[in-house]
């Protein structure tokens, strides 16, 4: 099994040159026989990346989308464009909700395109809300609990309706879950449920208590150092084999994770292959 990052912010100089970053994030996973692409990044630049890794978009088995942002779904319409054929794509049904940013300025930060258009090009969406089971040990979240209490939601983010400005419960935030021999993978897109409410969320629809790994995005550039406290002293107990943390992380949490956890951290750059 392994897990390909085939966009995020930033770019190790080690990789091939041609290589592109951008604030987003998109991963290939091979597991199995099945290899799928979570999430799209920004622009569609993944598509030219993948082809400089040696990695042809069109034999991927289906898309996941792991919430309606569009640093994570810009690169839809271009993959869609690329694999010329339909393909079944996960997501959870509020996908589509306007979502918004009060920081720096108010904007809009959904998904940059119709459902409709998406269809048309061969998008199958896939409508999850509850935990399921995708493929063989391959877990969606579906709609994660909020019960650990130091996890607060981010309060620059809102939905507008009817034109009015509500907070963004962020209900379409999911991640996937992987239950090998080993223990859980754990997948990220920004974690905006918390990371400790989706490990434990992992845990309690799998059976199974063991983290393996964490790839992806983990939501804690801006939180509190308080919240950040507590986040750090619950990883720590869950005592993962390996943690993997880029896109929305943020170069100085990463430096503490690396500082707590040593040989275990990894900032996965675009480019990195994690093998398990």
């Amino acid at each position: 099994m392994k897990i390909i990052i085939l966009i995020e912010n930033s770019v190790n100089r080690v990789f091939p040159v041609g290589l592109s970053a951008e604030h987003g994030l998109s991963m290939l996973i091979e597991y199995k026989h099945q290899k799928i692409l979570f999430d799209t990044g920004q622009t569609g630049k993944v598509v030219s990346n993948a082809l400089r890794l040696g990695i042809d978009l069109k034999s991927i088995s289906t898309i996941v989308l792991s919430h309606g942002h569009y640093d994570h779904t810009g690169g839809l319409k271009k993959i869609l464009e690329y694999i010329q054929k339909p393909i079944n794509i996960y997501a959870h049904p509020e996908i589509f909700k306007l979502h918004y940013t009060s920081f720096p300025i108010e904007r809009y930060i959904g998904i940059p395109f119709r459902k409709e258009q998406l269809k048309s090009l061969g998008a199958n969406f896939v409508w999850i809300r509850t935990p399921t089971e995708i493929f063989p040990q391959v877990f969606l979240s579906g709609e994660v609990p909020r019960n650990t209490p130091f996890e607060k939601a981010d309060d620059q983010l809102f939905i507008k309706v009817n034109n009015q400005k509500i907070p963004d419960p962020m209900l379409d935030d999911m991640s996937l879950f992987i239950k090998t021999e080993k223990g859980l993978i754990i997948i990220l897109g920004c974690a905006h449920s918390g990371v400790i409410n989706i490990i434990k969320h992992a845990q309690e629809i799998t059976k199974e208590k063991r983290i393996y790994g964490i790839i992806g995005g983990t939501h804690l550039e801006h939180v509190s150092s308080e919240q950040f406290k507590n986040t750090l002293a619950n990883l720590i107990q869950f005592s993962p084999t390996l943690i993997c943390a880029n896109h929305c992380t943020g170069l100085s949490v990463a430096l503490k994770l690396k500082e707590t956890f040593g040989s275990k951290f990894q900032f996965a750059t675009t480019g990195e292959v994690i093998s398990f």
